[in-house]
């Protein structure tokens, strides 16, 4: 069955509960990382910082600031998103800069391979 556009990107699944024997290949996360760098926003400039929290002592902290869901101390990876609390000029030059600096990076392999 061919699902629309609009099917794929309603679909969710929240996952309630971890198995902490099996962390998230790091492939996996790094395809997670770069999509969300991808992902459009109002501005493009992705207003916000990723961390990716991978230490447990960390995440047990975090845990305990968010009201004790397990999951939080259950996952490989924890996801935090940090939305900026002001645009400022250098903040954005800086996002910009970044982007710049990736496209000619990603070019220049994309010449050496072929």
């Amino acid at each position: 069955m061919n699902k629309t556009l609009s099917d794929l990107l309603s679909w969710r699944y929240a996952t309630k509960k971890m198995d902490p024997t099996k962390p998230v290949a790091e492939e996996k996360v790094n395809n997670i990382i770069e999509a969300i760098r991808m992902a459009p926003t109002s501005s493009g400039t992705q207003p916000f910082e990723l961390i990716v929290v991978t230490n447990s002592d960390v995440r047990s902290q975090i845990c305990k600031a968010a009201s004790d869901q397990s999951p939080i101390t259950e996952c490989s990876h924890l996801l935090v998103f940090a939305a900026w609390d002001t645009y400022t000029e250098n903040r954005i030059d800086e996002v910009i800069n970044l982007n710049i600096c990736l496209l000619y990076t990603s070019d220049a392999a994309d010449e050496e391979d072929s």
